[in-house]
């Protein structure tokens, strides 16, 4: 709903038919291992309360690129993913009651949270343009729209935009690396904020 309308407001048709080229790589389960590893170390040194987050996130993945803990893999990713979901919901939704939700405050943090998402996106698709232009036309614009936090469905909706100009065009796979990438970088960003908060209080 959100993010669309902006996409197409600020590029061209022309632009969202750029067609990017994909190949398959072989990536090794050695770099599969080390990537959650190196990742989890660079934000602990880079912002150290984002370290939680980033850590629990990495631990997933490794896990499953190790190989070796298939059983809880699984687990992790169906049974206690559910379970946890549901008991997130219930303790939210048990303790959110009117009163202490229905107050300028929260109204405010929807309004920033909304703005800040559309600034995102908005600045993502400009820097798309950008790389458009370095690159010759190599790059989608739209690719930048997906360089945020909401995994997978930012990805989704780039390739879905994307589509709607030329349905032969396979926008998926750079979204989801963008949208990855987003996803870290928030948490860090999170990280960062946090130090400096803290600092500051």
């Amino acid at each position: 709903i959100i993010q669309p309308p902006i996409m197409r407001l600020l590029t061209t048709k022309e632009e969202r038919r750029i067609k990017m080229e994909y190949t398959t790589r072989h990536i090794s389960k050695t770099t599969r291992i080390l990537f959650p590893i190196v990742t989890t170390l660079i934000t602990g040194l880079i912002a150290p309360l984002a370290v939680p987050l980033i850590g629990m996130l990495m631990f997933g993945n490794l896990m499953r690129a190790s190989g070796v803990v298939d059983r809880l893999t699984r687990s992790a990713e169906n049974e206690v993913a559910n379970v946890v979901t549901i008991f997130l919901g219930l303790v939210i939704g048990g303790t959110m009651a009117a009163s202490s939700f229905l107050k300028p405050e929260t109204l405010l943090i929807l309004a920033m949270g909304l703005v800040a998402f559309v600034m995102d996106t908005a600045a993502g698709v400009l820097f798309g343009k950008v790389m458009c232009f370095v690159t010759r036309g190599k790059v989608n614009p739209l690719i930048g729209a997906s360089g945020i936090s909401a995994f997978p469905m930012s990805a989704r909706v780039v390739q879905r935009v994307g589509q709607e100009d030329d349905f032969s065009n396979f926008l998926l796979m750079h979204a989801m690396g963008a949208n990855t990438a987003g996803q870290i970088g928030s948490v860090v960003a999170g990280g960062v904020v946090l130090v400096l908060v803290a600092a500051v209080l």
